[in-house]
């Protein structure tokens, strides 16, 4: 079919919660499940799911699909194809059902019947560039540094269709069993960082929910998979980031330390922002923002198990600092977490994982309290101090709404206004 397919909606679009916007997600669903898309894909070797029907009293499409192919009741993995099987807590209808809530995501099977996900993107975008680069990798370097490997790309005009591999949300789900457990988790998440950053790739939007483990079976099944329990318990299970729709590729000879972009690019993403400039700065490193955001991440899920973990209080607190310039790089934090490990007998990390029961912010939090005071000394350079008065005060006064866009300002004026003597006696000295 060689019809020129063209999107009919604005996209991306920004506006206040889109993710709730009635309009929008019916327009985007009603392209996805027109026949001339069906059609489109079929022709490229790619089925897609099909619409689960709407409620009586839903105000917008389902936004649950399920394949239209049959599959075995369990698939092995196949990397870079993860475990899937057809086990539903609910409705048998919904099994293997996929959820998108965005508009911009289908689910596919390809002419092999593996399952597959399928994303809208804009050409000439940051994003479409590095999936490009993935692309461009081999699959056991993907694999290697836990991303989730691009296997298509279908362009368009003005926009492509990147093609990857369905593996499964909600890695929290169930919880973990073992201090291994954690590890792994924390392990794979800091190579998916790691490899992105050495080729000045700035993710700008990390969470557990930008993680994707490969399994899957149902969106719709619970927080408790049996299989998935299995699996884990077997470690058998692998974790990739993915999601860059919000990320920034910088020319390769850029240099990272130096690299900064504007106070308000901060607040794009997710909910676990490091407090880098809550302090009202007007730019920021954001490398070592994306490395503060992971560190927040595994404050607010792990942080209670350093007692336990005695390595989380020095490696949380190297990638969480205030102290930008001190703080781990992905590939210093991953290094630090493998030569740890490295010492670390195997039976330590088979102690059972509890929930935690404190909930303390991560920059106000003591990972250190329980820890023997040897390890305490031995990691005395990485134990961040207590929030200073002008810290607290700096963001107490940044708070006000009236003052979000005035402190950056003035700080930035500042800021220019020092350095103009070192720059002019610096030009004198050159000039002699």
């Amino acid at each position: 079919m060689n019809v020129e397919l063209t999107i009919p909606f604005p996209f991306p679009i920004v506006v206040e919660d889109d993710n709730l916007n009635v309009d929008i997600l019916t327009e985007r669903y009603a392209f996805w499940d027109s026949p001339a898309i069906f059609q489109w894909f079929e022709a490229r070797g790619y089925t897609l799911y099909k619409r689960m029907p709407t409620g009586e009293y839903d105000l917008m499409p389902n936004n649950y699909t399920v394949p239209r192919l049959p599959s075995e009741p369990f698939v092995q993995a196949e990397y870079p194809h993860p475990y899937h099987e057809n086990y539903s807590a609910y409705s048998k209808d919904y099994i293997r059902c996929a959820q998108d809530t965005s508009g911009k995501v289908v689910f596919a099977q390809d002419s092999q019947c593996r399952h597959v996900a399928i994303k809208l993107v804009p050409n000439d975008t940051n994003e479409i560039r590095i999936l490009q680069f993935l692309r461009r990798q081999s699959p056991e370097t993907l694999k290697e540094h836990c991303l989730i490997p691009i296997l298509d790309i279908l362009p368009i005009k003005g926009f492509s269709f990147a093609v990857m591999p369905r593996w499964g949300s909600s890695i929290y789900n169930p919880a973990p069993n073992t201090l291994r457990d954690v590890v792994g988790i924390i392990h794979s998440m800091l190579k998916g960082l790691s490899f992105p950053h050495h080729h000045n790739i700035i993710h700008r939007d990390i969470c557990l929910r930008n993680v994707l483990v490969n399994h899957f079976s149902n969106d719709h099944a619970g927080p408790v998979n049996p299989t998935r329990v299995k699996l884990r318990s077997a470690g058998n299970l692998s974790y990739a980031i993915f999601d860059f729709d919000v990320s920034v590729m910088v020319p390769p000879d850029v240099e990272k330390s130096e690299f900064r972009l504007p106070y308000k690019m901060s607040w794009c993403g997710s909910y676990n922002h490091p407090f880098d400039t809550a302090q009202g700065e007007f730019d920021y490193d954001p490398f070592a923002y994306d490395v503060g955001t992971m560190g927040r991440e595994f404050c607010q899920e792990y942080q209670h198990l350093s007692a336990s973990l005695p390595l989380l209080a020095p490696l949380l607190d190297g990638m969480i600092t205030r102290n930008i310039s001190r703080r781990f790089t992905a590939a210093q934090a991953l290094q630090f977490l493998e030569t740890e490990l490295g010492q670390l007998p195997d039976k330590h990390l088979e102690q059972e994982f509890y929930e935690a029961t404190d909930v303390t912010e991560y920059d106000k939090y003591d990972r250190w309290r329980l820890l023997p005071s040897n390890l305490v000394q031995k990691w005395a350079v990485y134990k961040e101090p207590p929030l200073p008065a002008t810290t607290r005060f700096l963001r107490w006064l940044y708070s006000f709404e009236s003052l979000v866009h005035v402190i950056p300002f003035v700080r930035r004026a500042a800021f220019h206004v020092w350095r103009f003597p070192y720059r002019f006696s610096s030009a004198i000295r050159l000039r002699h």
